[in-house]
């Protein structure tokens, strides 16, 4: 690979004055020590490019750490281990929802200015965006808590009002869904932001301690612990080229090479990582970009201490996994789809009169970050009378196939999680009642949602067989007599069961 001669534009890049962040390597001070160094790195990785990425990645950790002949001990040991915890981080997660931000988050801030610092050259001499679009200043302290007590929102709601979400490298927190949505990873991610662009070039996301490994297989919440990158085939039909290096200052550096992406990823001694993708010609960008300017920006980046005081040991529920995505199953599975719902609207025809079905079948609904899917077969109907307003009353019809949901109500206080019906998260202000049942040997449960003479239903019958079915419908200007939640309880108690092969969702 073409090695680019600019390592200390791609490490110095940015405001010259801005601090180095206490947790991260002095670079100024490395790059002092002079072109000797970098004319050995360059002889170096010369050499290791016979024999494979490994090499050139301990090569860059070499150089980039200062640990050699012109560093001290004491010198290179910038990545503290921290307190460590007295359970194992990486089966133990975080709580659904995610904190609320009430003030200025230094986490954000650290992030982007390190990631400036460290990708911006480097995303721009790949031509992913113009140099101009580095130039921003992070919105001030005193500017986000001005919003904030103007419109009532939180920290990162402020920064998207400043325009700082328009900005790239603009870092936020995000919860991330582990094992169907009953736990979550915490990770601040950066996307690319440039609106013009069909396909986002890259993605930049720093994970806390917990629910991850440092082993390298399927990403996204297949799994748990949670895989942050992969030595499978994914951006393209062959595997790529996967390297993975224990530097000795206990970070740990992994590569991999799709040819048309590249993907990297380095965990810290303190049980934090750092993650970063890169579409560079999958969909015929053209961009370019070397893996060793790559894991270069990414050894520049500094080690995070995260807020972990919600990290804690987990127990999941027994569910039956989701399904990974596939994208001919919907029409595999149309005609049972079309054979169920047309089933459930005559039973629906027999409570509430003739209605009108429209178009539905099978769809998959994919979950968590994205890999797996609910199997599901939906339509929608609409009612042989109107509300009260004189609208129509329309009501969707979903079926669940077994894998990927659990029946009955989230714990309260909860998300929804991997549970069909919402009662309700914490922050989310719904003025709802749920309630739990038994009918016809089915578990129902419920939840209305009224606001003034407005109702909303959402209504799931579980069948102890493993499919369920969920109803939501809703009227205006007040009840409709005979469609109420009493009424289309016994209607979704009532709906048969859908056509599928019971021992293709056998599990062991």
């Amino acid at each position: 690979m073409e090695h680019h001669d600019h390592t200390e534009q791609l490490l110095l890049q940015g405001r010259p004055d801005d601090p180095v962040p206490p947790s991260g390597m002095d670079i100024k001070q490395v790059m002092r020590r002079g072109y000797r160094v970098q004319a050995r790195r360059n002889a170096a990785i010369g050499g290791a490019a016979a024999t494979g990425i490994a090499a050139i990645a301990a090569v860059l950790a070499l150089s980039l750490t200062g640990i050699g002949d012109e560093q001290t001990p004491d010198a290179a040991r910038t990545f503290p281990a921290g307190e460590g915890f007295d359970f194992n981080p990486a089966t133990a997660a975080y709580p659904p929802d995610h904190p609320v931000y009430d003030s200025p988050d230094p986490v954000g801030r650290e992030l982007n200015t390190a990631a400036k610092d460290a990708f911006g050259d480097l995303a721009v001499d790949a031509g992913i965006f113009d140099a101009d679009a580095l130039d921003y200043e992070f919105p001030s302290d005193e500017a986000a808590l001005e919003v904030m007590e103007e419109q009532g929102g939180d920290y990162y709601a402020a920064l998207s009002e400043l325009g700082f979400n328009l900005e790239q490298f603009n870092f936020a927190p995000r919860a991330i869904d582990a094992k169907g949505g009953q736990a979550s990873l915490r990770a601040y991610v950066a996307l690319d932001s440039n609106e013009e662009a069909e396909n986002l070039a890259y993605g930049i996301a720093g994970f806390q301690p917990g629910g991850w490994t440092a082993e390298p297989g399927p990403t996204g919440d297949v799994a748990f612990p949670q895989h942050l990158i992969t030595d499978e085939a994914s951006w393209t039909d062959e595997a790529p080229e996967f390297a993975t290096e224990t530097l000795d200052d206990g970070r740990i550096l992994m590569t991999a090479d799709h040819g048309c992406a590249l993907e990297a990823a380095v965990m810290y001694p303190n049980g934090s990582a750092l993650t970063s993708w890169w579409d560079l010609d999958c969909e015929g960008q053209g961009h370019q970009m070397s893996l060793q300017d790559l894991a270069a920006a990414m050894l520049a980046m500094p080690q995070i201490d995260y807020d972990t005081s919600e990290l804690a040991p987990v127990e999941f529920l027994d569910m039956q996994p989701a399904w990974p995505v596939d994208e001919s199953w919907p029409a595999a599975a149309d005609a049972d789809a079309q054979a169920s719902l047309d089933a459930a609207v005559a039973v629906i025809d027999g409570a509430f009169g003739e209605t009108e079905r429209h178009d539905g079948g099978a769809v998959g609904l994919p979950t968590g970050t994205g890999e797996v899917e609910q199997r599901t077969y939906t339509t929608d109907v609409t009612m042989p009378f109107n509300d009260r307003l004189d609208v129509s009353i329309n009501m969707n019809v979903r079926y669940f196939l077994p894998g990927g949901w659990l029946p009955g109500l989230p714990p309260e206080g909860a998300g929804t999680g991997p549970y069909l019906v919402d009662c309700g998260a914490p922050g989310d202000d719904k003025d709802d009642v749920c309630a739990e049942t038994e009918v016809d040997g089915r578990t129902v449960a419920t939840r209305t949602w009224c606001v003034a003479d407005d109702c909303s239903w959402f209504i799931a019958a579980y069948d102890e067989s493993g499919w369920a079915v969920l109803i939501e419908t809703s009227v205006n200007g007040g009840q409709v007599d005979g469609y109420g939640l009493e009424e289309l309880t016994a209607l979704a108690a009532a709906l048969p069961a859908p056509t599928y092969d019971p021992a293709e969702y056998e599990t062991d």
